[in-house]
């Protein structure tokens, strides 16, 4: 896993990016995203080089949970040079996140 974004990088790293940059918003009292957290750190080691992947605490960040996962976590949110692709909510498979990032 690369790294957790806040309010504070969230622009530089993912809106101002090129290429892929796939985000997890996550809450770390959430059963559903602590069950995903292993495979969405071997899905980032997969696409390590083809897709930045990152991961936002949605108590930590508010806002960004607000605007981009407000039906509930975990929420993965994929962006192609800083324009937002696609949105899933809930559990996901590798195979899917996989897709997503690829």
């Amino acid at each position: 896993m690369e790294l957790v974004l806040n309010d504070a990088d969230f622009d530089s790293k993912v809106l101002e990016s090129d290429g892929r940059v796939l985000v997890e918003f996550f809450a770390t009292w959430c059963p559903h995203c602590q069950r995903m957290q292993p495979i969405l750190d071997d899905v980032a080691a997969k696409v390590s080089g083809v897709c930045h992947v990152y991961q936002v605490d949605v108590d930590k960040s508010p806002d960004l949970a607000a605007e981009y996962a407000p039906n509930g976590f975990p929420t993965y949110v994929l962006f192609q040079d800083g324009s937002l692709q696609e949105t899933l909510t809930g559990e996901q498979t590798e195979e899917t996140l996989l897709r997503l990032a690829s």
